[in-house]
């Protein structure tokens, strides 16, 4: 059996995209599958060009402002690509305000890695850049996507906390956002799946069950005899 599929299902009368979990995989296969979705210019993206196109190269570019404190596997790869060290990456690409306050938040507006409109470290980039597309998504796999790339986040401020990279989240001004994520970096910072993160060295390293609910494989839900409009993706691993 297939560990993971796409799959579309209608869900409060609006067509949409799922992953189906079918059994042991890791985030790296979850890439795999999300990856296609993001070249597939057949599917309906609501900010593309003519709303349908590659992901790589939009012009509306959400990355411009977006709120973005990378993955710890994103993170260690950025510096790597970049040639200089965590403590150089971290005092010359982070932005100044937010650090000082304890957050690891990419220089916005627009983001530092953002050159005439392109994603100038497409291939590093972080899990909530990866996993952003503009597509109609089944509130499981919306929420299954938010809570690795959030973990992954808080995993990235753990780990540089330990290495003295950042100072401990103190006080000062905060932003709604700010205070959204420092409530979410204190419900993950002792979670398995944040343990996960510091010691994986890649993304395959990573078990997809850990954010699952209840850390299981779900038992496998068919959808084709519940719902005509029903279609399972051609993505599989």
């Amino acid at each position: 059996m297939d560990q993971l599929e796409v799959y579309n299902a209608v869900e409060n009368g609006k067509l949409g995209i799922g992953i189906r979990v079918n059994g042991p995989a890791s985030i790296q296969d979850l890439l795999d599958v999300w990856q296609p979705l993001c070249d597939d210019q057949s599917l309906f993206k609501q900010y593309a060009e003519g709303n349908y196109a590659l992901c790589k190269g939009c012009q509306l570019n959400c990355c411009s402002t977006a709120y973005v404190i990378p993955d710890l596997i994103s993170f260690r790869k950025m510096a790597v690509s970049l040639g200089v060290d965590e403590a150089d990456f971290v005092s010359g690409y982070f932005q100044r305000e937010k650090l000082k306050i304890g957050l690891l938040r990419l220089q916005p507006n627009p983001c530092i890695f953002l050159k005439n409109n392109i994603c100038t470290i497409y291939a590093v980039r972080s899990l909530i850049c990866r996993f952003y597309i503009c597509s109609q998504l089944l509130g499981d796999t919306e929420e299954l996507i938010y809570k690795i790339a959030w973990t992954g986040s808080a995993a990235t401020q753990v780990y540089a906390e330990r290495q003295g990279l950042i100072p401990a989240i103190g006080t000062g001004e905060l932003s709604s956002f700010d205070r959204l994520f420092i409530r979410l970096l204190e419900e993950y910072r002792d979670s398995a799946a944040v343990q996960s993160f510091l010691q994986a060295g890649d993304y395959r390293d990573i078990p997809l069950q850990l954010f699952l609910p209840g850390g299981k494989e779900p038992a496998c839900a068919d959808y084709s005899d519940k719902n005509p409009e029903y279609s399972p993706g051609s993505q599989k691993v």
